[in-house]
Parts: structure tokens; C-alpha cells; sequence
């Protein structure tokens, strides 16, 4: 029986496994990434005349960061719409003809009525084939100037005026805003919750920075055994790549 009163008087004492039990909260690693990030790159090929922005520039959606040279593209242009333009006037010419001699077919001998259906047709289709590749021409011209498609900073440059390429990435752009990529153990999965602070350290210095958890991934890397949840990172600048660790606290 004493042996049995000492046990539950030890029992007493273990700690209860959570944030309670942990004098700093749940310990957690961290990597800093952009809430949006992406490789830049051109659908047409050809040689770059000209990039208007550096490594670390800010730049608005919508803006102009690089232009291929368009002289060759803008020829191919007009070359297609005139083609095209003299097709749909044949097109509507044939098919007045053809809807005429359709109305007084019983007057024609049936190989004149059969070649100027063959006609209406063929024109019809050089139409077609004409239209397809304007729209292509001129989707080849709209795509050699590289837009931003969000607002943020340059983050890398793989390219210089003069040089040709082809699909290669081009810019490296990301957003202002970024977030904190956290990993835990994952038996304090269902501890941990959206709300929830977490507390870091940069650089090994002793200032303590807090940060709001706004998401939880639902489920467990099966690799690491970790959880994994994000946090918001506003009004600090901390850049992209930065890692350390840090505490989970409510």
C-alpha cells in the first residue's frame, strides 16, 4: 500500500503533454516564403530588345518588363490581315455568286453548278485558314512583351538585351507580403489552432517578434511526422528564405 501512495503522489507530478506543459509554448521551426511568387517567362520565341527592370525594383500589375523585338512579328501581321482581308472580299463575292446561281440551278448544266459550289467551299475554307493564322500572328505579337501579373519585386534576372530565347525563364517575381512557413511535432496537431501566436527570434537576437497563425494544414507530412501551419508576416520586413525557429503559444 505505501508503494501504491508513493505512485500516485509521482503520478501527480508528470506534466500533461500541450501548450500548458511547456514552459515557452510548442516549439516550432520556420522558413519565410512570398504569399505569391512566379517564373517569369515569353510563349514567343525570338531576341530581347529591351528590359526595363533590375533585381529589387517594385513594379505594379500590368507593368512592362521586357520587350522582344517586334519589326519581324509586325510584318507577319500585316501580311496576314491583308491576306485576309482579300479572302473575306472573294468569300463574299463567291458566296453572292453561288446563293444567285443556287436560285436558277435549273438553267445551269450540273458541272457548272458543281464547280462553283467547289469554289464557295474552297473559298470558305482559305477564309478559315486565313482568320486562324492572323489571330495567330497576332497572338505571337501580343506575347513578345512580358507584362507583371501581380504587383511586387524583382526578385531575379536570367536574361540581358541582345540574347534569344525561347520558353526559358525570363524574371523572378514576388510578392510584398509574405508568410511563415511553420513544422511541428505532430502530436500537438490538435493543440494548435488558428488565432494562436508564434513567437520568434531573428538573427539570435533576444527580440521576440509575434506572429498570428492564419492557417493549419489538415494533415501530417507522413515523412517528417510534422504539422505544418502559416503564419501572416505584416508590417516586418523579413526577406524570402529566412529560416530559424520559435515558440506556439495562445
Amino acid at each position: 500500500m505505501r508503494w501504491l501512495n508513493v505512485f500516485v503522489v509521482l503520478l501527480g507530478f508528470l506534466p500533461v503533454i500541450g501548450k500548458e506543459s511547456i514552459e515557452r509554448g510548442i516549439y516550432a521551426t520556420f522558413i519565410v516564403r512570398a504569399s505569391q511568387s512566379a517564373t517569369l517567362s515569353l510563349a514567343s520565341s525570338g531576341i530581347v530588345e529591351s528590359i526595363f527592370v533590375e533585381v529589387g525594383d517594385k513594379v505594379e500589375k500590368g507593368d512592362r518588363l521586357l520587350q522582344l523585338k517586334t519589326k519581324e512579328l509586325y510584318q507577319k501581321l500585316q501580311i496576314a490581315k491583308a491576306t485576309m482581308e482579300a479572302l473575306e472580299q472573294k468569300y463574299q463575292f463567291i458566296t453572292h455568286q453561288y446563293e444567285r446561281y443556287q436560285k436558277s440551278q435549273m438553267a445551269l448544266d450540273k458541272n457548272t453548278l458543281e464547280k462553283i459550289k467547289t469554289e464557295y467551299y474552297t473559298s470558305g475554307f482559305e477564309l478559315k485558314k486565313a482568320r486562324a493564322n492572323y489571330a495567330l500572328q497576332k497572338e505571337l505579337l501580343d506575347n513578345a512583351t512580358l507584362y507583371a501579373p501581380f504587383s511586387g519585386v524583382i526578385v531575379a534576372k536570367n536574361v540581358e538585351v541582345g540574347e534569344a530565347i525561347g520558353g526559358s525563364p525570363l524574371l523572378g517575381l514576388e510578392t510584398f507580403d509574405k508568410k511563415a512557413i511553420l513544422e511541428f511535432d505532430s502530436k500537438y496537431f490538435q493543440e494548435v489552432k488558428v488565432g494562436d501566436k508564434f513567437i520568434i527570434s531573428l538573427n539570435g537576437k533576444k527580440q521576440e517578434i509575434p506572429l498570428v497563425l492564419n492557417k493549419v494544414y489538415p494533415s501530417i507530412n507522413t515523412k517528417s511526422k510534422k504539422a505544418m501551419a502559416e503564419a501572416l508576416i505584416v508590417d516586418i520586413e523579413i526577406p524570402s528564405g529566412t529560416f530559424g525557429d520559435g515558440f506556439i503559444v495562445e
